[in-house]
């Protein structure tokens, strides 16, 4: 099962494509024992938002990257870079390999939180079953998307407006965000968007991140 972490990162002015910092902590990744793929991109909706995605071969490889000195000190100065709190952090266990949905010209990484104290085995397996079948509907019957989709659950708990949660997070690729937008007005979406929505989550967290961009740099 590949690890991918995951971060979403405020900053002061648009992000840029040269950003020396942001291009300085990726190379710190991507020479890290373990690490298979390491990308970021301004976000689509917030050009002051940069996402990095970072996948692992394993969670003990993260982990033993991320308590090394060199991925505490990498950790750090990203926690330098934003113009207040990262806006998202996480490590998501995904049981497909997710680089070929961060490889599309568009990605969605959208996530359900979930109350941890509901997240039972039982209801684990029912979400997990769930997306397996929009997984299947999109896959087959939608040509906007591209590259796939994968799920995975996220391993940091965090405080939800009070509430010890955890995420359910999707990487969709898509060919553009126009077309998933598009693609949201077509049956296939229509008729199979309810085996994501009726688990009782909290929330839903969405933005797109054009990853594959950092692909040739």
């Amino acid at each position: 099962m590949s690890a991918v972490q995951l971060f979403q990162i405020p900053g002061t002015g648009t992000v840029k494509d040269d950003s020396p910092a942001l291009r300085a902590l990726v190379d710190r990744f991507r020479s890290a024992a373990g690490n298979t793929m390491t990308l970021w991109a301004p976000q689509h909706e917030d050009d002051k938002i940069a996402g990095l995605a970072a996948v692992w071969t394993s969670q003990d490889a993260q982990k033993a990257w991320g308590s090394s000195e060199s991925g505490q000190s990498t950790l750090s100065d990203i926690k330098k870079l934003p113009a207040g709190l990262l806006l998202y952090e996480d490590t998501v266990i995904f049981s497909e390999d997710p680089r070929p949905a961060l490889r599309a010209k568009v990605v969605e990484l959208v996530s359900w939180i979930h109350p941890v104290d509901q997240v039972t085995a039982e209801k684990k397996s029912e979400i997990e079953q769930g997306f397996k079948k929009f997984q299947v509907a999109i896959t087959q019957q939608s040509p906007e998307a591209d590259g796939g989709l994968v799920s995975g659950w996220g391993q940091d708990e965090f405080d939800f407006k009070g509430v010890l949660s955890r995420r359910f997070t999707l990487l969709i690729g898509w060919k553009s965000v126009e077309a998933h937008y598009a693609c949201k007005k077509t049956k296939p979406f229509t008729d199979n968007i309810h085996w994501l929505m009726d688990y009782g989550h909290s929330e839903i967290e969405m933005a797109h991140y054009a990853y594959s961009q950092s692909l040739a740099t």
